[in-house]
């Protein structure tokens, strides 16, 4: 700043000084105020002065411009960002709008309150719900009313949502401008950045109508399982209401036919005995059946033999099929688990389902059932076939053929009778165990039904060496069923069978020469000497071994034959089986080893009247109660061995008499006193209530005397002797 006034006041000097110069020249004609040099230095720096005063003005001027051009540009940035400002503001406006259009459009009600529930907003919903005016409940306490019987929390206490919790969803029942309605909520916690509550905000819906159609459901599913409660209850009652009367006609038959009777009187006997046994079976279908509809169904999970299964199941079936003169065989592979996990009883009631049809169905050739191993990359199967050579199931009944109450044939006129419930039995017990079921036809006639279960070893297939490795066996026989069933059995322990012809006869190990199926043997070939050979015989047919051995015979086997028994009996590893009995038309059952007292609870005087003379047959003495309290009161007076006792009984039943009989045992120290149920009841929650009661075992009517011997065995091992039928 010095320096510049500096600068001017010696410029304004210089031109002082070169006006007066120039003004003396013009005056006097010369310079007389100074010399020449000084008056060029005088000019040069006025000129200089002027110069530099241009320079600096221009110099100004660009300046000025320059930062005239950045204010234009300062200014149109601005007027941009006014636009873009306005613009937004529009925008915002706009959203705003449609964001409140939005929330006033919900059907749901929505509302924001203050931490001491004062109303700040409220959608258009949440106004008409409620009946509310904006302008006089903005500002104010929110409390709607709840509905008197509602258990649901009340506004105010923000479903928890000051004690840290995002948010909470709860239901209320409350009273609203349309009457009590059920409103779902969902609160939301507004927090400021210092995480305290500013505000809640809260969503409702109206859920009534999805309330009543839940207690719609709640009570239809309450009345359907108030409906399988009864069913389940009817099941069991009806189980023991008809099964009673049948263990009276069965028992009854059976008595009569171990009696001296003619043989009409025979006949007649043997006739009710087998009507009754086929509407026994029609019962279990039907209990069955009404089990699985009902959903009490329950299923074990327990070994089960597969080669024991399936052999037993021909042993049971054997007779029905040898009176028709066809075969049954059972084989099962050399790979197949020893055992599986899985519900025995069940697995062998499908199997006697299917082979029950299959010999029904059949009356030429035979039935044979097959255990396989199925490998698969996810889970191996074991598959079970029952292949007959009957007359098979039309093409169009195949995929039905497993539905309730349905037959291949259910015309008026079929040969074959049945329900129908079988194989529809069989389909739902299978799907149960988890597993398939289905049907094959078979070139040239018959049927194969087959069905999977989840191959869950419990004891893995048997790696010992093959029992007939290198023996040739040969099969002589004229069923095709027998022969191959005898051919896959010998292949499985590792055999081969032999040629029939003379040179492979010869060079054969053994010869297995069938008799037929009736109690006549007919043997078809005689055996060659050097070549050990083994009669096939029927259950029923009359064997004497000396007999046998005086025509060849190295011995013989009793259909149907048993892989086991069937190797052992090649390879000479079992002593000579006892020979069959004769056929009678009475059977008396022997005396036993032991005999045992037995106090007998039972109010049917005809079922008790049966059960006593089984017992008093077997030579036991039996002492006969009518109810549960005088069961209780015979052990308190008296020594007993055995217990048998109905569940069924008025005034104390079987269950209640048994928890006080262990009562007083555990009370006075007395030994314990086996107590087994005798009833009617198959159904699984009376097996169930026997064993939770302490019984010892569990009979089911009608009584066989095998179980009955059986019973014996097992809770006296010692002592009993199963009898056995004399001739």
């Amino acid at each position: 700043m010095v320096l510049r006034v500096l600068r001017s006041v010696f410029g304004f000097a210089a031109m002082a000084l070169l006006v007066a110069a120039l003004g003396d020249v013009v005056l006097h004609g010369h310079l007389g105020v100074m010399l020449p040099s000084t008056f060029a230095a005088l000019c040069a720096a006025v000129i200089l002065y002027l110069l530099h005063g241009f320079i600096l003005a221009r110099t100004r001027s660009e300046l000025a411009d320059h930062q005239a051009t950045q204010l234009q540009g300062v200014a149109a940035r601005l007027e941009s960002s006014l636009a873009a400002a306005a613009a937004m503001n529009v925008r915002l406006n706009q959203s705003e709008a449609r964001y409140k259009a939005l929330v006033d459009s919900q059907g749901d009600a929505i509302f924001r309150r203050a931490p001491d529930s004062t109303l700040t907003y409220g959608n258009d919903a949440f106004f008409r719900l409620f009946g509310l005016n904006t302008q006089t409940t903005l500002g104010r306490p929110f409390a709607p009313e709840v509905h008197p019987d509602s258990r649901t929390p009340y506004f105010g206490s923000f479903g928890g949502i000051e004690s840290g919790h995002a948010h909470v969803h709860y239901d209320q029942h409350l009273r609203t401008a349309f009457g009590w309605r059920w409103i779902s909520w969902e609160d939301f916690a507004v927090r400021d950045n210092l995480g305290r509550l500013v505000e809640v905000q809260s969503v409702g819906r109206d859920i009534t109508e999805r309330k009543a159609l839940e207690d719609a459901l709640t009570e239809a599913r309450d009345k359907a399982e108030a409906a399988n409660r009864a069913k389940s209850g009817f099941l069991a009652t009806m189980s023991h209401e008809i099964r009673t009367p049948m263990n009276g006609v069965l028992g009854m038959a059976r008595l009569l036919l171990e009696s001296e009777l003619s043989p009409a009187q025979h006949a007649y006997a043997d006739a009710i005995m087998q009507s009754g046994e086929t509407l026994l079976a029609l019962i279990g279908d039907i209990l069955d059946f009404s089990k699985i509809e009902s959903g009490t169904l329950t299923l074990e999970n327990e070994e089960a033999g597969i080669r024991a299964i399936i052999e037993s199941v021909c042993e049971l079936l054997c007779t029905r099929a040898h009176v028709k003169g066809i075969e049954i065989v059972a084989v099962a592979n050399a790979d197949v688990p020893v055992a599986i996990l899985t519900d025995r009883m069940r697995l062998r009631q499908v199997l006697v389902n299917l082979v029950g049809n299959a010999i029904k169905f059949t009356e030429n050739g035979g039935v044979r059932i097959q255990a396989s191993l199925v490998e698969d990359p996810e889970r191996n199967r074991i598959r079970f076939d029952v292949r007959d050579t009957g007359v098979g199931v039309p093409e169009d009944k195949r995929k039905e053929i497993f539905e309730e109450f349905v037959q291949a044939d259910s015309s008026h006129a079929r040969k074959f009778e049945g329900t129908g419930l079988g194989l529809a039995i069989s389909r739902r017990l299978v799907k149960a165990m988890g597993g398939e079921i289905g049907l094959d036809p078979v070139p040239g006639g018959g049927s194969n039904f087959w069905f999977t279960l989840p191959a869950v070893v419990a004891v893995p297939a048997d790696t010992a060496p093959p029992a007939l490795a290198g023996r040739h066996i040969a099969l002589i026989t004229a069923n095709p069923v027998l022969r191959e069933g005898l051919s896959a059995q010998i292949a499985a322990a590792g055999g081969q069978s032999a040629r029939l012809t003379e040179d492979g006869l010869r060079r054969a190990d053994a010869v297995l020469i069938d008799a037929g199926t009736a109690p006549e043997a007919m043997v078809a070939a005689s055996p060659l000497p050097n070549v050990p050979a083994f009669l096939l015989l029927p259950p029923t047919a009359h064997a004497d071994a000396g007999e046998l051995k005086a025509r060849g015979f190295a011995g013989y086997l009793v259909k149907p034959i048993r892989q086991t028994t069937l190797t052992n009996r090649l390879t000479q590893r079992t002593p000579e089986p006892r020979p069959a009995a004769e056929p009678a038309a009475k059977s008396a059952p022997a005396a036993p080893a032991a005999s045992f007292t037995v106090l007998l609870a039972e109010d049917n005087p005809i079922n008790a009247l049966l059960t006593k003379e089984l017992l008093r047959r077997r030579g036991h003495q039996v002492t006969v109660v009518t109810s549960g309290e005088a069961l209780v009161k015979a052990l308190e007076t008296g020594s007993f061995d055995l217990v048998l006792t109905d569940i069924h009984m008025p005034g104390m039943d079987g269950i209640e008499a048994t928890k006080a009989i262990l009562a007083i045992e555990a009370r006075l120290g007395k030994v314990h006193t086996p107590i087994v149920a005798l009833t009617a009841d198959v159904l699984e929650t009376g097996r169930r209530a026997c064993r939770e009661a302490g019984m010892d075992g569990f009979l089911t009517k009608p009584v066989e005397p095998t179980q009955l011997d059986e019973m014996f065995a097992a809770l006296f091992p010692d002592r009993a002797a199963r009898p056995s039928a004399a001739a």
